[in-house]
């Protein structure tokens, strides 16, 4: 037997290996692009980012592997964005089974509070309590405080469904303060005062519905609340006040607040949308203005049978997704037992091979088997030293160029070659060794250093941001992708594109039709010019 052979090929094992492994990664990050071009995209322009997750072909599970529980949280919040409650749910529900097998625990967090919502809302019973309970434990997992405030919410909400309106007012009055002190989302203050004002109305104590809408009214163009979920709060309000005056017989204002719900009719969800036809029929009654009426009733015979429709073609859907996923994860299953035997098969091999290269050497003298085995080890150990002499004297001279560098970047005068040095230096760090980057820096202060006019504009212009928006938004503005970002603040993809989501709303982008990287790019593109 050739034993030199036998060693080389043992030697290329691992070769095969680690290439096997990146032609599989190459392939799985194919099509990541489109969810955060979709994830960028769909609180401006829900059509898009729509295209964007169509343009991800089938088999889903293959191309976007491991950031499933992305791809349906975004499909569902599109949902949500044209009224699709029956594919919302079904998409929150998946979400949630991905994110756990993925533990995405924001995903899960958030999808759990939505299919809690849901399913209150449609049942009103205990059941589903459970998906409260695993938002809570969710959030815990991720640290996600403001995620918690929302569970907090939903007992004086539980109350508001089940007609309890002065325990769901004490609730929420009890902690309104703090609700109010979230400045970074606005949304907790807003439901907060959705809720008292909706409450009130059912109390029969109207003057303090109006104060408490009132001031949800002053929230309209807070940079921290989306706007079509600000006035979808605003339409149910609308209709719950325009039901009052109708059965109070006061139809003057009745038909004012229906006419201003009719405003936000593209708002509502497919409760209020119910309530808005059945607000009509009752006040053309009243007016018995019989042909309008049977319009009306008309319009909602058709609302509900399009609402069965899509509740019968998403329970389908579901329960062949979720055999979908069943079966997936007995693939996965089966896939890992064919590892582990053609593992075991390689461990069986290897040992036949190292018993049979050692009775090989056994045939050998016994002198001239000793005189290799200590000269091997004197030249392993020899071999050994020089390399450790050559890497330490290597890290030392890559210490000594890295402030060559960064002294050399300090020096610049052009802003604009500092940001592209800075950025080349940042990802040789990265690439090089992962002992070389600081997790500790602080990057506000260290990129501060070489960049302090657009620091400066930027915190002038949105003082509202934080430092580590602010770094973001600095990232962003010389070319960075979330990907890399999430690297250099060692954190995770899915929180850089919260915040992300976050600055363009503090920035109001949502009104134009700008993205946040067309944005920075425009608006700071001046410093550019001027350092170039």
């Amino acid at each position: 037997m050739n034993f030199k052979f036998l060693n080389k090929f043992i030697l290329l094992i691992p070769f095969f290996v680690v290439f096997s492994v990146f032609s599989q990664h190459n392939h799985e990050d194919k099509y990541l692009r489109f969810l955060e071009l979709a994830s960028d995209s769909f609180s401006e322009n829900p059509k898009i980012a729509r295209q964007y997750l169509d343009s991800i072909p089938n088999p889903i599970k293959k191309n976007v592997k491991n950031h499933l529980a992305c791809y349906y949280e975004l499909k569902a919040l599109i949902n949500d964005k044209f009224n699709e409650t029956a594919k919302r749910y079904q998409n929150f529900t998946l979400a949630l089974k991905y994110a756990e097998l993925e533990k995405n625990y924001d995903a899960a967090g958030a999808a759990s509070l939505e299919l809690f919502y849901n399913t209150y809302l449609i049942k009103k019973d205990s059941s589903a309590y459970k998906y409260l309970d695993n938002a809570k434990k969710f959030y815990e997992l991720s640290g996600n405080k403001n995620g918690l405030v929302e569970v907090m919410q939903m007992p004086a909400y539980v109350e508001f469904f089940s007609g309890n309106f002065k325990k769901s007012n004490k609730l929420i009055l009890e902690q309104l303060e703090n609700y109010k002190s979230i400045k970074d989302d606005a949304y907790y203050y807003m439901y907060a005062l959705f809720m008292l004002s909706s409450n009130y109305i059912d109390l029969g104590d109207i003057g303090k519905s109006h104060k408490y809408f009132n001031i949800l009214k002053s929230l309209e163009g807070n940079a921290t609340l989306s706007k079509s979920l600000y006035q979808s709060h605003l339409a149910t309000i609308q209709t719950g006040l325009a039901d009052f005056y109708l059965e109070n017989k006061q139809v003057d204002s009745s038909f004012y607040y229906i006419s201003e719900s009719k405003l936000l009719k593209h708002a509502m969800n497919d409760y209020d949308l119910r309530n808005y036809f059945n607000l009509k029929i009752n006040y053309y009654d009243l007016k018995e203005n019989h042909e309008a009426k049977t319009q009306y009733i008309d319009s909602l015979k058709v609302f509900e049978h399009k609402m069965l429709n899509e509740i019968m073609d998403s329970s389908i859907n579901i329960g062949d997704s979720l055999l979908d996923v069943e079966t997936e994860l007995k693939a996965e299953q089966e896939k890992k037992w064919h590892i582990i035997k053609w593992l075991i098969a390689l461990a069986v091999l290897l040992i036949l091979l190292f018993v049979l290269y050692t009775l090989n050497k056994k045939k050998t003298k016994k002198v001239i088997t000793n005189f290799e085995k200590s000269n091997d080890e004197f030249t392993y150990l020899k071999s050994t030293h020089e390399k450790l002499k050559v890497k330490v004297h290597g890290l030392e001279d890559y210490i000594v160029e890295v402030k060559k560098e960064i002294k050399s970047i300090s020096s610049m005068d052009s802003g604009d070659a500092q940001r592209k040095k800075i950025k080349e230096l940042l990802k040789n760090l990265h690439l090089d060794s992962s002992l070389l980057l600081d997790k500790t820096e602080n990057h506000l202060e260290l990129v501060n250093e070489f960049n302090i006019d657009f620091f400066t504009q930027i915190k002038n212009e949105y003082p509202q941001l934080s430092d580590s928006e602010v770094i973001i938004c600095y990232y962003l503005f010389v070319g960075f992708k979330s990907k890399e970002i999430a690297v250099f603040l060692n954190s995770s993809t899915r929180a850089v594109e919260g915040k992300r989501y976050r600055i363009a709303k503090k920035m109001d982008l949502q009104k134009s039709d700008f993205t946040l990287v067309e944005y920075l790019n425009t608006s700071f593109k001046s410093l550019k010019k001027v350092e170039s």
